[in-house]
């Protein structure tokens, strides 16, 4: 044998590797082709029903937050309406609009980001981008949105003076903006957190904060407003101290309560005397104390990948609230402006009822739409999308169809007030016209905002960019401003243009997400959503931002030693349960811990 070794030429020895290397490849090809084929039996397993309950398992906290916003924001109207002057409830509505167009609209913008790129690396089980990816969308979120809001708010009055608006309506508006700006700092990282639990499925988490959130709304709006006579101010005053304090909890959930989410921020690291080598069993080395990844210049780096998905999504925001808001602005300018502010705050404060089931759908569809793109589950996402237009669409026509019935009622009810005659008039002439066109509006509105998600967890924002322009500068608000001002229709004209484009674009989004399934010669189209080519994108996103190193959080190869310790982990917890239990290891010293885990490793 020693001869017949010494005597083979190195010529054949490569001719014997290069066959064992082709095939080692056929084996793997094999493989994959297997994994490929056990994949796609185990997506035409899901079916509609699982889809939707995966959906609001995810989304219902979210609908349980919009519930508490809505409420409250009826509330402080109410409590305003009863206690202020009508100066007071057009200040409210022009104030929420101002900080809705130069604040919010960025901030959830940009930050809508994450509910793409963190849901696809969750699912493709990269966490240490996950954590990466919240750090550096706080460190975005801060720079340009809050900054720059804040140079905005604190020029309000002389803005809104120079566009011909009331001054004491101006003036009021600078003094709600101005209260407001600390809970929009806490916003920032309220929505890195929302979205990085969501991404990480933990539902519950922002289920219980939305649980003890939502009456501290309430109360502290009825104590700021009513008992501790603050009036006006109170409104703003309370939104910011329940932004806070939601802040607060969203970051302990983060960093400290659950375990899960913290592995995408904490890098266990590994002792200097540490053996790599053994069985696995003893490759379950010492641990150091564990090291957070800090707010550092990390967070400053990578920018271009992020806003890539972000500016997308940033203008889909923009063309579509600043639409919205700029419709509350041309309120101001028609006759009467002061009533006709008042009766489109009290709509606006009403209907938003109908996104708390359109909320729901629409941030369940992006985690699961995510999460199964970057599981390369391309199925699953079609399954998913088919839930969240049934979900959207059915949700939607209840509530509109409960607020055409009973809408105008329940108003009535909230905003009259004896002492004041002009709320009647508010709400027999402006109010009550517009309930069966407002009911028609959350319809179709509802449905987009649905597929919305569907869209964002795909990564496709480009692909309704077009038409949301079209839907709202070119049609809506075109539409509405001669109807309002050359017809004379007043509010009702504003509210048919807004009507016209959002059908328009309810319609482009039904397209872009089934255009391609029901019309086959537009599947290829780049204005439908392909699912095996929305796969490609997500991996072609993750291998793009994994190139650039340099600034990472952790140093270079201990990504990789944390994968392989949680792949250790994993295989030992199996056998745990094939042998025996040994979960009280963890309390025995590790010299102790090292034999018990040899001898296992024997058995």
């Amino acid at each position: 044998f020693v001869m017949s070794r010494s005597k083979t030429s190195p010529s054949s020895r490569r001719r014997r590797r290069s066959s064992d290397d082709d095939e080692e490849s056929d084996d793997i090809k094999e493989e994959e082709e297997e994994e490929e084929k056990e994949a796609d039996e185990e997506e035409s397993t899901l079916s509609l029903s699982t889809a939707t309950k995966h959906i609001f398992s995810i989304g219902w906290p979210t609908c349980l937050q919009n519930v508490s916003a809505a409420v409250a924001s009826l509330f402080a109207v109410s409590l305003i309406s009863h206690h202020e002057d009508t100066t007071c409830v057009a200040a409210y509505g022009l104030g929420t609009s101002l900080c809705s167009v130069t604040g919010h609209c960025f901030l959830w913008g940009i930050g809508g980001a994450l509910d793409t790129l963190s849901s696809q690396s969750f699912g493709m089980k990269k966490r240490r981008r996950v954590g990466e990816l919240f750090w550096r969308a706080v460190a975005i979120l801060v720079c340009t949105c809050w900054l720059p809001a804040m140079i905005v708010w604190s020029f309000a009055e002389e803005i809104l003076c120079f566009m011909k608006f009331p001054k004491d309506v101006a003036k009021l508006v600078e003094v709600y903006a101005m209260a407001y700006a600390p809970g929009l700092l806490a916003q920032c990282f309220s929505c890195a957190c929302l979205k990085t639990l969501l991404a990480c499925k933990k539902s519950n988490t922002v289920a219980k904060i939305s649980v003890v959130s939502s009456p501290m709304t309430m109360l502290l709006t009825y104590a700021c407003i009513a008992k501790m006579k603050f009036g006006f101010v109170g409104a703003p005053l309370a939104l910011t101290l329940v932004d806070v304090f939601k802040a607060a909890c969203y970051c302990l959930s983060t960093f400290v309560l659950d375990e899960d989410v913290k592995k995408c921020f904490v890098l266990r690291r590994q002792s200097e005397n540490s053996s790599r080598r053994g069985n696995m069993s003893l490759r379950r080395r010492r641990r150091r104390p564990s090291a957070v990844a800090q707010f550092g210049k990390a967070a400053f780096s990578k920018w271009t990948t992020f806003f890539k998905i972000a500016l997308p999504n940033l203008v889909l925001s923009i063309f579509e609230w600043w639409a919205w808001d700029l419709m509350n602005l041309l309120t101001g300018q028609l006759p009467n402006a002061k009533d006709a502010l008042a009766a489109q705050t009290i709509q606006t404060n009403s209907m938003i009822v109908v996104y708390n089931i359109a909320g729901c759908v629409q941030r369940g569809a992006s985690s699961c739409v995510g999460n199964a793109l970057g599981a390369k589950k391309a199925k699953e996402a079609k399954i998913y999308a088919t839930a969240s237009f049934i979900s959207a669409f059915s949700g939607t026509l209840l509530i509109s169809s409960l607020y055409y019935a009973f809408g105008f009622e329940c108003m009535n009810a909230l905003y009259s007030n004896d002492h004041d005659p002009s709320a009647r008039i508010i709400l027999d002439n402006y109010v009550k016209p517009l309930t069966n066109l407002v009911s028609l509006f959350m319809l179709l509105d509802g449905v987009q905002v649905g597929l919305a998600g569907v869209v964002t967890g795909a990564g496709f924002q480009s692909k309704t960019m077009p038409a949301l322009f079209v839907s709202y500068w070119m049609l809506a608000l075109p539409v509405g401003v001669y109807l309002a001002f050359q017809r004379k229709m007043s509010l009702v004209g504003l509210w048919i243009g807004m009507s016209i484009g959002v059908f328009f674009h309810a319609f482009w989004v039904l397209f872009v997400v089934f255009g391609g399934e029901m019309f086959p010669k537009f599947k290829n189209s780049q204005w439908t959503i392909d699912w095996p080519e929305a796969v490609s994108r997500a991996e072609l996103a993750v291998e793009r931002d994994e190139e650039e190193k340099d600034d990472s959080f952790f140093e270079e190869g201990e990504e990789e030693e944390e994968e392989e310790d949680d792949e250790e982990e994993e295989k030992e917890e199996q056998e745990r349960e094939q042998e025996g239990d040994y979960s009280g290891l963890e309390c025995i010293g590790d010299d102790v811990e090292e034999a018990l885990l040899r001898r296992h490793s024997n058995i």
